[in-house]
């Protein structure tokens, strides 16, 4: 059985073709893939992530998509986004 948490993290990549984002976390030896179904709709989303966006991330392993890690829910924080001069 492998290791699962929930963390923070950035998203590196929306691959629009599979569906799905690349997430990067500090507390991650690895990226993290994120099927856009597990994407958590926000009140003006369509469940697609941008690059930099800020997200909180369950994940699992072993991972998918070539990737170690695997994201079971994604919830994107627009609290927490990355400001001009912050």
């Amino acid at each position: 059985m492998g290791r699962s948490g929930t963390t923070f993290g950035t998203v590196v990549r929306w691959d629009g073709d599979r569906g799905g984002a690349i997430i990067e976390a500090p507390e991650l030896p690895g990226l993290c893939w994120a099927e856009a179904s597990v994407v958590a709709r926000s009140t003006s989303g369509d469940g697609v992530l941008r690059a930099g966006q800020v997200v909180e991330v369950e994940w699992t392993e072993p991972g998918d998509a070539g990737l170690p890690f695997r994201a079971v829910r994604v919830v994107p924080r627009e609290d927490l986004q990355a400001t001009v001069g912050g």
